[in-house]
């Protein structure tokens, strides 16, 4: 029986980072333990879940108001509360390109 458990951990390991590395280049929406929401794409991942999110907007609260726009971050793994795929990133990019024009 211990062989069989062995291959079904090795088969969820092999999906759940297939999961992960179709995250990679994604615009996600991060929450953190204490209440900021970061708007960003994923750059990458390690095995104690920190992340590195690439042209990040930080929210307090709420994604209503002004963001604070922080650029490359590192979310460390402990402090992340929920995790998804912002389908309404369009604002945020558009804030970032504008952002980037006028340096």
């Amino acid at each position: 029986h211990l062989h069989l458990l062995k291959q079904w951990y090795q088969r969820r390991v092999r999906a759940d980072r297939e999961f992960v590395r179709g995250l990679v280049n994604k615009m996600l929406r991060v929450e953190i333990s204490d209440g900021r929401i970061l708007i960003g794409s994923l750059l990458c991942t390690d095995r104690d879940r920190n992340l590195i999110i690439g042209g990040a907007a930080e929210y307090w609260n709420t994604v209503q108001g002004e963001p604070r726009l922080l650029g490359l971050v590192m979310v460390p793994g402990k402090h992340i509360v929920s995790i998804c795929v912002d389908t309404s990133c369009s604002d945020v990019t558009k804030l970032l390109e504008t952002y980037d024009k006028s340096k």
